[in-house]
């Protein structure tokens, strides 16, 4: 049987995670085919969806794979490219392959306005949160807050995070954002012990959690954080269970404080990377996620 995994053929992000799901598709027997969302030709004819791909002045090829789990649609130049890219991945799941995680979830959690919307509407703790394009509602809601984080919609691995504690310093932060076309999301500072926890999410069970101790504020590994292995309690389990499942997610990372208040999601990651995690816990996400969509594909 083919596995899919879906990428943009441009560029490989975390090519790590990549290879460790390709041995885990192929240690169970099974081909690990890549499906380049860049390079996929949608046909659509009445009652027909054909799905193929072709690299450069390649012969178009029909992609045969009954499940194919998605790791990223690239990087996006216009948004014209971005309604194609999720569309075509959409087409992959019309055309009957089972997408993990599916594609307009994965949208969404990716997304930090969209999914902590969704989290808070269920009822999940998250941070205070103000978004907008408005400037001066950004001013007033540093203020407010005292010590504020300032983040993209979209950014991952806590790259153009800003930590600010001056509205007027955020101003400035601010007018740069909307110059060049871009929301503002605010976010109350939590003071979080020094760290936090990651918590990994297959099929609706906790497979592991690590603790990623900051060296400073931030906690992400990319910057320095260091991955250790931690005990789950049952609370913080439960927490990022629920949130995979409000978002509509079959995996994920769920990215949660603690605080003096108790528990906060932070964020949800529907292509984590889990390199660290792997070396600090000894749990390999690969293997639980691919054992998960053969499950799904032979319901």
């Amino acid at each position: 049987m083919h596995i899919g995994i879906v990428r943009p053929f441009e560029v490989e992000f975390n090519p790590g995670d990549v290879a460790d799901l390709e041995e885990a598709v192929r240690r169970r027997g099974h081909t690990p085919v890549k499906i380049y969302v860049d390079m996929l030709e949608v046909g659509i004819e009445r009652g027909v969806l054909r799905i193929r791909q072709a690299v450069g002045r390649g012969q178009p090829v029909a992609v045969e794979a009954p499940g194919a789990v998605l790791r990223h649609l690239g990087i996006f130049r216009d948004f014209e490219q971005f309604l194609y890219r999720v569309w075509a991945a959409k087409a992959l799941e019309e055309a009957g392959v089972y997408v993990m995680n599916p594609v307009l979830p994965w949208v969404a959690a990716g997304d930090k306005m969209a999914a902590l919307m969704k989290l808070a509407k269920a009822n999940l703790p998250v941070p205070p949160t103000v978004v907008t394009e408005n400037m001066f509602i950004g001013y007033r809601a540093v203020g407010e807050f005292g010590r504020a984080v300032v983040k993209q919609l979209r950014g991952a691995m806590g790259y153009g995070v800003f930590l600010v504690d001056n509205p007027d310093v955020a101003f400035h932060i601010f007018s740069m954002l909307v110059n060049i076309n871009k929301p503002i999301y605010v976010q109350k500072f939590l003071e979080k012990g020094g760290g936090d926890y990651r918590v990994v999410v297959v099929g609706g069970r906790a497979v592991g959690a690590e603790f990623r101790r900051a060296e400073g504020w931030k906690s992400n590994v990319a910057q320095g954080a260091r991955p250790e292995p931690a005990k789950a309690t049952p609370e913080l389990e439960e927490l990022a269970v629920r949130a995979l499942e409000v978002l509509g997610l079959d995996y994920g990372g769920v990215d949660i404080a603690e605080t003096k208040e108790g528990y906060y999601i932070l964020e949800v990651n529907p292509t984590m990377s889990w390199q660290g995690f792997k070396q600090a816990t000894g749990i390999n996400p690969a293997e639980h996620i691919i054992d998960y969509l053969i499950e799904k594909i032979r319901r």
